[in-house]
C-alpha cells in the first residue's frame, strides 16, 4: 500500500511539474527515489499545487483584453525607490497572476523621470484581481508617499474586437529571433477622433495594424481601443523589435502612408499625444525559453 501511496503521489507531483513547466507529461523528467520524509513531503506539495504557467507579451490568448497606458512622472530624488518598488509589482505580478498577460514598463525617450506602463490581463477581472495581490498593496504604499511630480495618467481600454492583434505565440517567437527583443521600441498614443470621422478612422487604423503585423518583421505588437469612459478616444500600443528603427521601417511601408493620408483629412477633435518608450523584458524572454 505504501509503495502504491508514493507512485501515486510521484505520478501527481510530475504532473504538477510539467504543468509548471509546459512540458507535456510524457517528457522525460529524471527524478530519484522517494524516501519516507520525500513521500510525507510530497503529499504536503500535492496540496498546494504549482501555479499554472503565466501568458506574456508573447503568449497570449486570441480573444480582446482588457489594457492600460499608463504615465507616471516621478520625482528625481526618489527615482531608485520607485524602480525597486516597480519591478518588484512587475516580477509579482508576472509570476503569481493567472490572468495577467502583460506588464512592460520604459523611461520616455525625450523625459527623463517619466515613465510609460503597458499592461494587460484577462477580463477587468483580472485587473480586479491584480488589485487584491501583495505587490499592489505595497505599490499602493509607495504610491501615497508623494513620488510624483504630476498626477498619474491611467487609461483603460479594450482591444478592439475587430482586430487581429494576436498572431499566435509562434509568429511572435519569430519575430523575437529575428530582431533584438531587449530593445522593445514602444509607442503610447491617445487619439481623440471626431464622432464623424470615427468609421473611417477604424478602418483606416485597421488596415495599418493589419499592414503591420502580416508584413512586417520587426512589428511585435499593434493594438488599440476606445476609452472605457470617453467615447471617441483610443488608446494605442505599438512595439517593434530592434529598437526605433523597428518603427522607421513601419513608416516607410505602403500602409502606413495610406494611414499618413487619412491623418491628413482632419479626423481629430484634439491633437495626437505620443509617447515614446524603450522596454526591457527580462521576465518575458524567461518565459520565452521556459515555454
Amino acid at each position: 500500500a505504501r509503495v502504491l501511496l508514493s507512485i501515486l503521489l510521484l505520478s501527481i507531483l510530475l504532473l504538477d511539474v510539467c504543468q509548471a513547466l509546459s512540458v507535456g507529461p510524457t517528457a522525460t523528467v529524471r527524478v530519484r527515489a522517494l524516501s519516507p520524509l520525500s513521500v510525507r513531503s510530497a503529499a504536503a506539495a500535492v496540496r498546494v499545487r504549482a501555479p499554472s504557467p503565466r501568458l506574456s507579451i508573447l503568449e497570449r490568448p486570441d480573444t480582446p483584453l482588457f489594457c492600460l497606458n499608463v504615465c507616471l512622472r516621478i520625482k528625481r530624488i526618489r527615482r531608485e525607490e520607485f524602480l525597486e518598488c516597480i519591478r518588484q509589482n512587475q516580477k509579482g505580478t508576472l509570476s503569481s497572476e493567472p490572468l495577467a498577460v502583460t506588464y512592460a514598463y520604459g523611461e520616455d525617450e525625450t523625459t527623463p523621470d517619466t515613465w510609460h506602463f503597458f499592461e494587460q490581463y484577462v477580463g477587468r477581472e483580472g485587473f480586479e484581481a491584480h488589485t487584491q495581490t501583495p505587490h499592489f498593496a505595497a505599490w499602493e504604499a509607495f504610491a501615497a508617499s508623494d513620488p510624483f511630480s504630476a498626477p498619474p495618467e491611467v487609461k483603460f481600454f479594450v482591444e478592439d474586437s475587430a482586430s487581429t492583434v494576436c498572431s499566435g505565440a509562434a509568429a511572435v517567437r519569430a519575430v523575437l529571433a529575428a530582431g533584438d527583443w531587449t530593445k522593445l521600441f514602444c509607442l503610447d498614443v491617445e487619439m481623440a477622433v471626431k464622432p464623424e470621422a470615427r468609421e473611417g478612422f477604424l478602418e483606416a487604423l485597421r488596415a495599418d495594424q493589419s499592414g503591420a503585423l502580416s508584413s512586417e518583421p520587426l512589428a511585435v505588437s499593434y493594438l488599440f481601443g476606445e476609452d472605457n469612459e470617453r467615447p471617441n478616444v483610443f488608446h494605442m500600443f505599438e512595439a517593434y523589435s530592434g529598437g526605433r528603427e523597428g518603427f522607421a521601417q513601419h513608416a516607410k511601408t505602403p500602409h502606413y502612408a495610406k494611414w499618413a493620408e487619412f491623418k491628413g483629412t482632419e479626423p481629430f477633435a484634439a491633437p495626437a499625444k505620443v509617447g515614446y518608450y524603450v522596454v526591457d523584458l527580462d521576465g518575458h524572454q524567461e518565459r520565452l525559453q521556459t515555454g
